[in-house]
């Protein structure tokens, strides 16, 4: 058992390296090289790795450590006075993407637990790739910045209430309690997060003992991070809420922002396997005998999400030109439709070839962020 654990993260991290290598003189983003890894190394390959649901379920730690990334560097006083715009956009965005997919689902002659899926997976865009990229450029903490995270925030709480839509539709009862504990839980997290941010003395206890000892950091972030994750799923809500949180928490007091920091390892470790997760689920002879299809379904999420973000960034008041970037940055769908394509599929309320297909467009258009921002920003630049 040893061995074969210690094989596989060797030959793992070696994929992910030589990949990495390659990416960096092509200059794209390095989570292109996890999904890769993931399919290199699955089933349909060298049938290497076997255990797809522990490397998921290790995934998720990073979309924890993700969000409490993003808690810590977020600019939340701006957010803070400007909450408005990104919830409209949020809303407005599942709205939008319903009435879309209704037309397209009547046409086609799909059932209406269809439409509703379809409309609920093109609405969430992935965090993961976004605020990495606006980390990256160092946009993270702009206006735009700020709303397109305020927006990728709402879009994760707004999974919780589409899981419970999604078990109604396929029989299962949901019981008042069970209701009655995600409203509270929702309640006493945004209670505590006003709490916080409205607090201007809010501090840490131990904040010097901390600060001298590398050790405890480390410790003292996992307990944050991961308590609150836990705590903000126990009251069955996204884990990722209750991290964001907690990143807040440490952001808050400037005596203790390092600890994001200290955690940014584990998140590039964890990150990957979230990333391998997808690439291992997805299957490479379905998405070549189905290439065409794929690619156009993926292009067109890509254009219609832009157009709809686009108008709707423009409407809380962001100049042509931010509105273009900010729909270009949403555009692609996220790493929590994975989570509501397989929670469907489990559910039995799709069938295999439509897990795959919606799978395989989900991966293509997260591989095609990239080149679609470059030209959204070329566009932009000819405007201007």
């Amino acid at each position: 058992m040893l061995s074969q654990l210690f094989s596989g993260i060797s030959v793992m991290s070696f994929v992910i390296l030589l990949l990495i290598l390659l990416l960096r003189r092509l200059k794209q983003p390095y989570f292109i090289a996890y999904i890769a890894c993931g399919v290199l190394l699955g089933p349909h390959i060298l049938n290497i790795i076997h255990e797809v649901d522990v490397i998921l379920e290790l995934g998720e730690i990073g979309i924890v450590f993700l969000l409490f990334s993003v808690g810590n560097e977020i600019d939340l006083q701006y957010l803070k006075h400007n909450f408005s715009k990104p919830l409209l956009i949020a809303f407005v965005q599942v709205i939008l993407s319903f009435i879309c997919m209704y037309f397209i689902g009547t046409y086609a002659g799909w059932p209406i637990r269809t439409i509703i899926l379809t409309a609920f997976v093109i609405s969430i865009s992935s965090s993961a790739i976004v605020f990495q990229y606006l980390a990256r450029t160092g946009e993270i903490k702009s206006q735009l910045g700020t709303i397109t995270c305020g927006v990728l925030l709402i879009q994760d709480i707004l999974v919780i209430p589409m899981m419970l839509v999604l078990n109604c539709m396929s029989g299962t009862n949901v019981s008042p309690l069970q209701f009655l504990k995600v409203i509270l839980g929702g309640a006493l997290m945004i209670i505590f997060l006003r709490a916080v941010i409205t607090k201007k003395n809010f501090k840490i206890p131990m904040g010097k003992e901390i600060a001298a000892d590398h050790e405890l950091q480390v410790f003292i972030g996992f307990s944050l991070c991961f308590g609150m994750a836990w705590l903000s799923g126990w009251f069955g809500l996204s884990t990722a809420f209750g991290a964001f949180i907690s990143g807040i928490v440490i952001g808050h007091d400037k005596a203790t922002r390092w600890l994001g920091k200290s955690l940014i390892p584990f998140k590039v470790f964890f990150m990957a396997f979230f990333f391998m997760a997808v690439g291992l689920q997805l299957d490479l002879h379905f998405f070549i005998k189905n290439a065409m299809t794929i690619i156009i379904i993926s292009l067109a999420v890509l254009v219609i999400n832009s157009f709809l973000n686009a108008i709707l960034f423009r409407i809380v008041k962001n100049s042509w030109r931010d509105s273009i970037y900010g729909g270009a940055l949403l555009a692609q769908i996220g790493e929590f439709s994975f989570v509501l394509m397989t929670m469907a599929a489990n559910l039995k309320l799709v069938e295999n070839f439509t897990y795959q297909l919606t799978l395989a467009v989900i991966t293509l258009t997260m591989l095609l962020t990239t080149i679609w921002l470059m030209i959204i920003q070329g566009l932009i630049y000819r405007l201007k």
